[in-house]
């Protein structure tokens, strides 16, 4: 098993070790942090990996925070792609539908943009096309007059039958929550498919992954739901299903107070991260202090997903989880700095693996 494995993931896994090595240390996060304004940290920013894809995107001019996440999105797809072109047969397939999330959050992107009558091009500045026949569906979704008509142009037939259902629930709570709900489990079933012809021990490392995140998002929203006091309604809409995180799902949706949200946690293997957030928000009453804890969280697990036996899907999907946690920490701080936040505030905007 270990020398058939080898042989399948050796290259890429080859290839991941070296493209780990540009991965922002915690002396330069520091000298970010501290750099005092946004202008000294792009020039702090320049002088790592990121300097050559800076200079290609934004050439004689530093880009704002706006541009800058851009840029930073499209080498994250750039990368993504480029690494999975390093793969073959199954381990290709199963990478290209993960890679998929690119779509998915572009598509919710598009779906929040048109609810709020962004222009079709406010609307692509948060899109990441992975290719050029992409960007011409992006665009074109973009330019619908209506989600329903957005829907329409759809080209996944499944997607599309997810959101036409849901569409309803969209138009009754006035939200894109529900909206957004399907394209993520849409996105989550092909995921799940595309694991059918791998190992038992495989299938585990992805779910892994893809488990916490939907439980601790789903755990997110039910704080939300309970601080801001919104109808049951809402919140039963706006909760991810995931056959793997059923009865904590359910427990959330009886909840009767934020409080419960944490205690449908207990017994599970969460429980000592649920206690924790019950303590931190007990402390701060800040929510986004919560969703940070979490962050950290899903970060420290991901990165444990690599310091093991190297050859295996989840070596693969870790590094595409850190790179995005990294380009999610750089946003974070150029955010941060511009608005004039001091270091302390900044350290907690950030997850560090």
């Amino acid at each position: 098993m270990s020398t058939r494995a080898a042989n399948e993931y050796g290259f890429v896994n080859a290839r991941i070790r070296g493209m780990k090595s540009r991965f922002l240390s915690i002396g330069v996060y520091e000298s970010l942090i501290q750099s005092g304004s946004y202008e000294n940290f792009i020039k702090i920013l320049s002088s790592t990996y990121y300097g050559q894809v800076l200079s290609k995107e934004s050439p004689g001019s530093i880009p704002n925070p706006d541009e800058l996440a851009l840029i930073l999105s499209r080498d994250f797809a750039s990368v993504s792609e480029n690494l999975s072109r390093s793969l073959t047969g199954k381990v290709h397939e199963f990478t290209k539908t993960y890679l998929e999330q690119f779509f998915a959050d572009s598509v919710k992107s598009i779906i929040r943009g048109i609810h709020v009558d962004l222009t079709p091009d406010e609307i692509l500045r948060f899109s990441v096309p992975t290719s050029p026949a992409q960007a011409e569906l992006l665009a074109a979704l973009a330019g619908s007059s209506s989600v329903s008509k957005m829907i329409d142009l759809l080209p996944f037939w499944d997607l599309k039958v997810a959101l036409l259902a849901r569409l309803p629930s969209y138009e009754e709570i006035d939200s894109t929550s529900p909206l957004e709900v399907a394209v993520e489990e849409w996105y989550l079933k092909r995921v799940i498919d595309a694991l059918k012809h791998f190992s038992r021990s495989e299938v585990q490392r992805v779910l892994g992954v893809l488990e916490p995140r939907v439980v601790l998002r789903n755990i997110l929203t039910g704080l939300r739901a309970h601080i801001l006091q919104l109808e049951p309604r809402a919140l039963e809409l706006s909760l991810i299903r995931f056959s793997r995180a059923c009865e904590i799902t359910q427990g959330i949706l009886t909840s009767t107070g934020w409080r419960e949200v944490l205690a449908t946690l207990e017994r599970t293997r969460y429980a000592a991260l649920g206690s924790r957030l019950l303590h931190l928000y007990e402390d701060t009453h800040d929510l986004e202090d919560v969703e940070l804890a979490i962050e950290d969280y899903i970060a420290q697990r991901i990165r444990n997903q690599m310091t093991a036996f190297p050859f295996h899907l989840g070596t693969i999907i870790g590094f595409f989880s850190l790179k995005q946690y990294e380009v999610r920490n750089i946003r974070s701080i150029a955010v941060g700095l511009e608005r004039g936040e001091p270091p302390e505030r900044i350290r907690r905007m950030i997850a560090i693996w």
